[in-house]
């Protein structure tokens, strides 16, 4: 779906294209501005950490997403368990509460999920270092994590492609519902229950998503998708924001909890 900066694609092509493939693009959402201020905001929580550990500082100058992620690599190699802090302060940002309900953002949910969605709690970036695999979640759906009815925000800070792990997904696929999830061995070293690899191999298509710095995916809670290691010299940063219907029934009646829902998946 085409969009610029000064709005949304058009609704009905939206809700058709997400009806049927269970994803929409909209490009160009983040401005490359934007994208220099969140990678700023993170850089100095990594920088900070770094220069407490002891370590050497990095880049100091040019791109803001290759600072960052020269620095994010460099405090892993001092520091690896500073990388978790990272991801927890990430979820307090105000920069991501203002991401989460930015209003051109909402319009787009509301559209494809409800007029009365809730911001779930997790607000996550997602850091891809090269080479590393136990943070991977190999062929799954969200709905297998958070069961109650909602979709996903996805928005990389950088181009990503094969090369440096982005995402597939596999059209059409989320009209199949839930499937089940369990310990499967998809090539990586996977702390994931995920989608057994014969049920992926009968998809009709797995297709390789490439995006652009900023650009916006939407996707169904029942879309299968999967990413892969990263075999670039970079880290790969991707916003993460998960809308939930608060008008769904089978939601509304259990007081809008969904936790003991997925426990399987959360453990």
């Amino acid at each position: 779906a085409a969009a610029g900066a000064a709005g949304n694609p058009p609704a009905t092509e939206l809700r058709r294209a997400f009806a049927e493939q269970g994803f929409v693009v909209v490009p160009g959402f983040l401005a490359p501005a934007e994208i220099d201020d969140i990678a700023a905001d993170l850089c100095w929580l990594v920088e900070t950490q770094l220069d407490l550990a002891g370590g050497a500082p990095g880049e100091r100058g040019g791109d803001a997403v290759r600072r960052l992620s020269r620095a994010l690599i460099d405090l892993v190699a001092v520091k690896p368990e500073a990388q978790a802090w990272i991801y927890d302060e990430v979820n307090r940002q105000p920069f991501m509460f203002a991401l989460a309900s930015e209003p051109r953002l909402l319009a787009l949910v509301r559209e494809l999920l409800s007029d009365r969605v809730a911001i779930h709690t997790r607000l996550n970036i997602v850091m891809s270092t090269p080479g590393e695999e136990w943070h991977l979640a190999p062929w799954h759906q969200d709905g297998f994590y958070g069961p109650a009815l909602h979709l996903v925000a996805y928005l990389p800070l950088q181009p990503t492609d094969a090369r440096n792990g982005g995402l597939m997904v596999a059209p059409g696929q989320h009209r199949q519902g839930l499937r089940p999830h369990g310990r499967h061995d998809h090539g990586v070293a996977s702390k994931f229950l995920t989608i057994a690899p014969e049920e992926v191999a009968g998809f009709p298509e797995r297709r390789q998503l490439r995006l652009d710095a900023g650009d916006l995916l939407l996707f169904d809670r029942h879309l299968p998708h999967s990413a892969a290691p990263n075999r670039s010299r970079d880290v790969r940063f991707a916003i993460t924001i998960r809308y939930s219907d608060l008008s769904d029934p089978f939601f509304a009646a259990r007081g809008w909890q969904w936790r003991d829902l997925a426990e399987d998946g959360l453990r």
